[in-house]
């Protein structure tokens, strides 16, 4: 592994939108886009940096222009399996952990050094909680955040395992197939399991509140279930469209938000917290709506149909941005929103 810091600038635009079908309206002008890199992975925003990990190279961006703070590159060399990093990076105040095939590791954020390493095979990605990163291998690993070691594991009973959700109290992960919703202790203590015998994607906590989207009939029909994180108990089910693989719910002030993907076309969909009706509703024109981002009272959703739209909270359609390929997962800072499509990621004012 090579840490190197570097700096790049690089400004380019991308086309503007225009209308889109029964939306009629404008997409914004080109000066909307700000910046561009060719790269592709996730981005994750926190304290000030963007890091985006591509294939092998993790990057550590300013989010006003790019421009490099440190890049690690790995070589393909050491790992056994061709692509065996993954995109969903996680972060806490000191360190970035970077899920792997191989196992977990922990990188300095001021510089990308690594300070630890866990030598066990990933399932999918990891949930950070004060002082504790939590892991989905073999068994479930609570790991202390400084060290790197583990402090116990768990039975998770299963291989195609979500990625967690978790807090300082309680971890919640499920089986992707088989369905089954299972809640964790911070002791290591299980606290309760729920079957839903439906494909399931990965859960939200938000309060008091786990919110675990189900795909019935992947492509046309699915769930969206809200339990009780005491007891896992159901609140309420809201019949939804399929949601995307990969995506979990997101959780505003008084909805809750979920990508989904269709034979015809994908749907955002924003159903109510206190009950699970339905708010509103938007269909794209191709398959797939990621997993969208909120900010002050907007709601910013990625699309198959090469499209980066935005949305009032109540549904009302602000503008939109054509990118000539697929807008996956979007984040918010305070004026500008990052997003990564099939060939760059971008920087655009909200």
């Amino acid at each position: 592994m090579v840490s190197r810091r570097t700096t790049l600038q690089t400004v380019g635009a991308l086309f503007g939108g225009v209308s889109a079908g029964c939306i009629g309206q404008t997409g914004p002008s080109p000066e909307r886009i700000r910046w561009r890199k060719n790269i592709r992975g996730v981005p994750v925003l926190d304290g000030g940096v963007l890091y985006v990990l591509g294939r092998r190279t993790l990057y550590a961006l300013s989010p006003a222009d790019g421009s490099r703070q440190w890049t690690v590159e790995y070589d393909e060399s050491e790992f056994d399996e061709r692509l065996c990093l993954r995109s969903d990076i996680a972060v806490d105040d000191h360190r970035i952990y970077v899920p792997g095939c191989d196992g977990l590791r922990a990188l300095r954020r001021s510089d990308g050094e690594q300070v630890w390493f866990d030598g066990s095979p990933l399932r999918q990605g990891v949930a950070v909680a004060p002082g504790r990163v939590y892991a989905n291998a073999d068994d479930l690993l609570a790991i202390d955040a400084t060290t790197g070691a583990v402090d116990w594991r768990a039975s998770t009973g299963g291989e195609r395992l979500t990625t967690p959700a978790a807090t300082a109290n309680v971890i919640v992960f499920t089986n992707r197939v088989d369905g089954v919703v299972t809640a964790f202790e911070s002791s290591g203590e299980r606290r309760w399991q729920q079957r839903t015998d439906t494909e399931t994607r990965s859960p939200t906590i938000a309060g008091d509140t786990v919110y675990v989207a189900t795909s019935l009939e992947p492509g046309r029909t699915g769930q969206l279930l809200a339990l009780d994180i005491a007891d896992g108990s159901v609140r309420w089910t809201a019949n939804t469209p399929s949601p995307k693989r990969g995506t979990r719910p997101v959780v505003g002030p008084d909805a809750v938000y979920l990508g989904c993907s269709g034979r015809d076309h994908g749907t955002l969909v924003a159903l109510r917290r206190a009950d699970g009706t339905e708010r509103w509703s938007f269909t794209d024109e191709n398959s797939t709506v990621y997993e969208p981002a909120l900010a002050d009272g907007m709601v910013y959703a990625g699309s198959n149909d090469d499209r980066l739209y935005a949305f009032t909270r109540d549904g009302a359609h602000q503008w939109q941005i054509e990118t000539n390929s697929t807008v996956g997962t979007v984040v918010a800072g305070d004026d500008r929103l990052y997003a990564a499509n099939n060939e760059r990621l971008f920087a655009t004012d909200r």
